[in-house]
Formats: structure tokens, C-alpha cells, sequence
């Protein structure tokens, strides 16, 4: 076990129960199913919940359509399977079932694309550290 989860498990007594609870341990993956999630999971520093959807009407051939615009990403509502996050050289943080703020869900396409493994082991303990502290 690294650091980095020693760390997000022994802090305290209280954190090891709260990140039992938060974290699913699997070998060397660390997931977390956020369906429930309100707020953006992502590195940046919001934790504020998602607003509802702005909803807009228009008017095509004489057949009104009403669409929702949801401010996180996927705009549609829908949630994203998984984004996955190096930790370390061996182990993963994975994200189910997310909504994500499109500033964090750019810069997760562009780390990736780019492979800025650091870039990502940054996120992914920045994203854990936020996750423990909203999710209590």
C-alpha cells in the first residue's frame, strides 16, 4: 500500500471509517461511485451543488421542443461511466457515475490526451482530499 492511500485511510479513526465508506479498495484500484454526488469530484476547488437545468423552448414547423441544459458535463443529464486518474506507478483512482464541471472535465481530456501522467497523479490526490472533506 503507497503513502497516498495509508494516508486516505489512517488520518484518523473517524477518517479510516469515512473513507471505508467513500472509498472501494480493490488491489490496486481505488473507485468511489458518485451517482449520489451533487458537486463537481473533480480537482477544482468548487463544492458547490449543481443548479438546476436551464431550460430552453424553441419552436421548429410550428412543434414546440423543450430542451434541459444541465451547467455540469454531460450537459444532457446523464452521467459519465468512469474517468480514470493514476495515483502513483501502480495504482488507480477510478470515478463512477459521474457529473463533472466542464473546467475539470477539459483539463481530465487534455491530461490524458497529452498522457501528463503527473498532471493526473496531482488531480487524483487533489480529487481524493476534496472527496473525504464533502463527503463526511
Amino acid at each position: 500500500m503507497t503513502t497516498t492511500a495509508t494516508t486516505a485511510t489512517t488520518a484518523t479513526a473517524a477518517t479510516t471509517t469515512t473513507a471505508k465508506q467513500i472509498f472501494e479498495y480493490n488491489g490496486d484500484i481505488i473507485s468511489v461511485d458518485l451517482s449520489n454526488v451533487k458537486f463537481c469530484p473533480g480537482p477544482c476547488n468548487d463544492s458547490m451543488e449543481e443548479s438546476s437545468p436551464s431550460i430552453y423552448t424553441s419552436q421548429n414547423n410550428g412543434v414546440n421542443n423543450v430542451k434541459e441544459i444541465h451547467c455540469f458535463k454531460p450537459y444532457s443529464g446523464g452521467k459519465y461511466s468512469k474517468f480514470c486518474y493514476p495515483i502513483n506507478n501502480t495504482q488507480t483512482l477510478v470515478l463512477k457515475n459521474l457529473r463533472i464541471c466542464s473546467y475539470c472535465h477539459h483539463r481530465y481530456l487534455e491530461f490524458s490526451e497529452e498522457n501528463y501522467i503527473e498532471g493526473l497523479n496531482q488531480d487524483a490526490n487533489t480529487i481524493m482530499k476534496k472527496l473525504e472533506k464533502n463527503l463526511v
